[in-house]
């Protein structure tokens, strides 16, 4: 039972809650739910009639399940259960067959599965998860074609396996008697063969593809880093693994019939961890695992914000209210006048209503807010200008807003203008921490000047005064800024250099008293825009910018959280609704935290978002 396994991480296990998985006996074909937490395993498929259910999935919040289910392999249809709303609906194509392999997109926003197209063969078809349900699962006929301008006719393709947002899928392509796995990127429809072999999976951070191929007459699992293209061998064993699948912490989890009979497996440390209590004499078989996140944390959403759809906003939470201001409400890497923004809006957490109130004196974005008392506070920020190349400046200006009045007004200057940095608010004294001056110093200058200083503006007296201390190297901007236990904390961000993406994995503690810093645990994966925030002393980042290969820069959906105590990383196996950037994040209590915004690419959108998402550990 040797496994080698190289795609450890420096981060500690995941927890999940639940797993489903295939069972088979002398009686029928079942699907079944365990619930790790309660040790208890239950059916969920029909066990009234004899019939096949196979292939589940399971939501990452624990709460519902995808099957295929139908009196025999040419009649099958999908069986769709909501376990929190005790829901269950089946949808029947109009082309009777195989229908394979349904797998839920882990925003849980559609459902891929495999099913026979005009031409018989099988093809890889999605839907809208939520609008389907509503429809009461009354038919598949209006149902699109995932990859149909990429898939050729020829083709047999099952085991879709698609990414958070369903930007790209994995499957496996039938052409005669090879079989290949294919990633499939949906924004552009352009195919990679990655090796050949069946039965793919994605690791819940999209990095690492598994799959089963055939050496020396027997089925051994392969893994595949998707940003280097590396494939190294995980399994060994002289009998049969089959239906690899991840755990969100990246512990491969499969099935082998090394007894006999099918089991399911998980590899901790190079050695073999059975799934399940199940005896290895009993004469039946385990198969398709398929893994929850961690089902301890809830995830909603409350009205989006008034306005355009805007990235690179400041916020601040004050008072039981969400203040935001400003923001860039177009296509990326473009800054027309228009994209610029003055608005200032409000949310109310007890009425979850907002309001507009007077705009800020400037149409800017890349800044941050501080509230103190009575006053909001805008510092700098990035805007148009007439008479710079390219057509964009930063400010140096100083805006405090009066609640009581709803008036803006001009207070003062920065020591530098100054974007795109973080302002942390400690105690009375707000730290404007790096960023840049972008504006041009001579024509086409995209590079600006970054900026190590660290300026400090006191609430008390409101006057700015030049840190004894800058920030330590790499100097960075598009980072997360937060307040931890007095310390700064700065997350991710944006290395020196327009021309090129040098994206940054540190988390740097600053201490404002004495000046010194030290790195903390790296991020999981280097990014920029990333929004972070600090609650039970579990530091928690969402989304941002991932590079997955030299030219393959994407925004992600992914939950990270780090244990502040210990210093060790782990996926929540949990994702936002949107891969998404440049997202805002504030605690709207102290057990709740808020996203909004963001910026976002999918399936030919390049745009900012209005989503309010909500998360509670």
């Amino acid at each position: 039972m040797k496994l080698t396994l190289l795609i450890g991480l420096l981060i500690i296990h995941s927890a999940f809650a639940d797993f489903v998985y295939m069972k088979e006996d002398a009686q029928g074909k079942y699907v079944m739910l365990k619930n790790d937490k309660q040790d208890e395993t239950q059916v969920m498929s029909d066990l009234s009639s004899k019939n096949w259910a196979l292939y589940p999935d399971i939501t990452p919040n624990g709460e519902e399940i995808i099957y295929v289910e139908g009196p025999h392999q040419q009649d099958l249809g999908l069986t769709y259960k909501n376990i929190h709303k005790n829901l269950t609906q089946r949808f029947h194509p109009s082309i009777k067959g195989m229908i394979l392999h349904p797998k839920f997109s882990k925003n849980g926003r559609y459902i891929f599965y495999s099913a026979p197209g005009s031409n018989g063969k099988n093809t890889i078809y999605f839907f809208d998860r939520a609008a389907e349900v509503a429809r009461q699962g009354q038919g598949l006929t209006d149902y699109s074609l995932a990859n149909a301008t990429a898939l050729d006719a020829s083709e047999e393709s099952y085991f879709p396996r698609p990414s958070s947002d369903g930007n790209f899928v994995v499957y496996q392509r039938n052409t005669g008697s090879k079989k290949e796995i294919i990633l499939l990127n949906r924004l552009d429809g352009s195919k990679k063969i990655i090796a050949e072999g069946m039965s793919p999976a994605l690791s819940f951070d999209e990095r690492f593809i598994a799959f089963t191929s055939k050496k020396s007459g027997n089925w051994n699992i392969q893994i595949a880093d998707k940003t280097t293209g590396a494939i190294t061998e995980a399994t060994q064993d002289l009998k049969d693994e089959m239906a690899p699948t991840f755990l969100p912490d990246n512990t491969l989890a499969f099935a082998s019939n090394k007894s006999g009979h099918f089991r399911l497996y998980k590899a901790i440390k190079g050695n073999w961890v059975s799934l399940t209590t199940d005896s290895l004499d009993a004469d039946l078989d385990l198969y398709s695992p398929q893994f929850s996140g961690d089902t301890s944390i809830h995830q909603g959403t409350l009205p989006s914000f008034l306005g355009n759809a805007r990235s690179s906003f400041g916020t601040v939470s004050h008072e039981g209210k969400i203040y935001m201001a400003g923001g860039h409400q177009g296509a990326e890497h473009t800054y027309p006048e228009e994209s610029f923004s003055d608005q200032f809006v409000v949310y109310d957490t007890l009425s979850q209503t907002w309001k507009e109130l007077a705009p800020r004196p400037a149409k800017a974005h890349g800044y941050q807010i501080a509230a103190h008392g009575n006053y909001i506070y805008a510092f700098g920020g990035f805007a148009f200008s007439k008479i710079h190349k390219p057509k964009w400046k930063s400010l140096d200006q100083i805006d405090r807003y009066d609640i009581t009045l709803n008036k803006w007004e001009t207070i003062g200057k920065l020591l530098s203008p100054r974007s795109s940095n973080a302002a942390i608010k400690v105690d009375d004294k707000v730290y404007l921490v790096g960023g840049w001056n972008s504006t041009p110093k001579f024509d086409n200058d995209l590079d600006g000047i970054f900026l190590e200083s660290i300026e400090v503006f006191d609430l008390k007296n409101e006057k700015v005064e030049l840190a004894s201390f800058k920030i330590p190297q790499p100097v960075r901007r598009a980072f997360t800024g937060i307040d931890h236990e007095g310390k700064l904390l700065l997350v991710g961000g944006l290395g020196q250099g327009a021309s090129h993406f040098e994206l940054l994995n540190n988390v740097t503690s600053i201490d404002p008293v004495t000046g010194s810093s030290k790195e903390l645990s790296p991020l999981p994966f280097a990014t920029f825009a990333p929004a972070a925030e600090i609650i039970n002393n579990h530091l928690y980042v969402f989304g941002g910018m991932f590079k997955f290969s030299e030219m393959d820069y994407d925004y992600v959906s992914h939950i990270y959280r780090q244990d502040m105590l210990t210093g060790l990383w782990d996926h929540t196996g949990r994702c936002l609704k949107e891969t998404k950037g440049f997202s805002q994040v504030f605690k709207i209590n102290e057990n709740t935290l808020g996203i909004l915004g963001g910026h976002h690419y999918s399936l030919g959108q390049d745009l900012p978002v209005t989503t309010f998402e909500t998360f509670k550990p």
